[in-house]
Parts: C-alpha cells; structure tokens; sequence
C-alpha cells in the first residue's frame, strides 16, 4: 500500500485530507506535519511513497523542502499543493523535480487525480499550466532550460561526447551526464537522437 504524508501548516485542511485518504481511497496516511523543518526528520526510517506539500509553509519555504526531499529521497514523489495559480511558482516545482502541481481550489477530486497519476509515474501539472505550454512551448522550454543545460545541448547536437564536454566546459563527466539526465527529463526525450531532433526543430539549436 502506498503512504502518503501531508505536509501542510492548516490543520483543518491536513485533518479534512487525511480523513479523507484514509477512507475514501486506498493509501495510507503517513503522517501530517506542520513546518517545513519536521519533514526531513519525519523522514528517517519511514516509508513514504507521496509527499503532498503546501508551497506556502510559514518556517520554510515549500521550494526548499522540496528541494531538500529530492537530494535525500528521490524515490518520494512529490505533488505541490497550492493556493498560487502563476506559471512561476509551478516552474520552480518543476525545475526542482517535483512530479506535480496542484491548485488547492480546484477541489479533493483534483488532489486525488494528481496523486493517483504521479503514483503511477506521469507527472500532473495544471491545465493553465500546460495550455500555456502549448501556446508558447519554445519560449518555455528555452525558460526551463539553464544557460549551462543549452550550452550542453548545443554540444551534443554537434555530436560532442561526454568526456570532450566535460573537457571544454570545464566539469566533470559526472556532472555533464548529471545535465544530461535533467535534460532528457525536463524535455522528455530518451536519448541523444531524440534530443537532437528536438531541439533542431523546437529549440532552434
């Protein structure tokens, strides 16, 4: 069975959650936490496969749990709970690994939707969030990407392999194939072919 921790500084709303969880779905309630610095604590030798986590924590911000989560427990996925509809906020998510973004008044179906699909290995962002996507992919995808990503991509396009990237930027190969993961993930290709193709016809690389 799954467990989910709700991560949440209203406690009417970690109450009403939970409740909820526990009987109307079939995961199991790990726990629910009130400040960001209970999280990773909470962690330690608990299995917890979904973290459902407020952007908006009062001791620390829901980026930097997020953030902190993934380095120390990337097999926990993480579903972003909101208030906040901007593309900047669910970009930040995205950027840190976070497998999706909920708008909290969007109703309990939505939240339960989003953690179902991310359980299931798909990522759930909202529909602003990915109509915007579609209307302006290039921008976006050139705003996702780092400047040190583009360079990278650059580079392989031009057929350069990972020990000569390394060499000329100055970076081990570790971290170049590091890039080259958060590359494939936040573009969605698999390879180095796919990412050529991509980016030759979206990126204009």
């Amino acid at each position: 069975m799954n467990r989910v921790l709700v991560v949440d500084d209203h406690r009417i709303f970690t109450d009403g959650i939970c409740f909820l969880i526990g009987h109307t779905t079939d995961l199991e309630v790990a726990g629910a936490l009130h400040q960001g610095k209970d999280v990773l604590p909470f962690l330690v030798g608990r299995k917890v496969d979904i973290l459902l986590l407020d952007i908006d924590m009062p001791d620390q911000s829901g980026f930097d749990i997020a953030k902190a989560v993934k380095q120390h427990y990337p097999h926990i996925k993480i579903l972003a709970l909101s208030m906040i509809d901007d593309v900047i906020s669910m970009e930040r998510m995205y950027s840190i690994g976070a497998d999706g973004y909920c708008i909290k008044s969007s109703g309990r179906e939505e939240v339960f939707k989003g953690m179902r699909v991310v359980l299931g290995g798909a990522a759930f962002w909202p529909a602003a969030f990915k109509s915007l996507l579609s209307k302006q992919t290039e921008k976006l995808e050139k705003y996702l990407l780092s400047k040190r990503e583009t360079e990278i991509i650059q580079l392989i396009c031009e057929g350069v392999t990972s020990f000569e990237i390394a060499q000329k930027l100055y970076l081990s190969v570790r971290t170049v194939e590091t890039h080259r993961k958060n590359i494939y993930r936040k573009l969605g290709v698999h390879n180095n072919m796919e990412l050529a193709n991509y980016a030759r016809k979206r990126l204009d690389l």
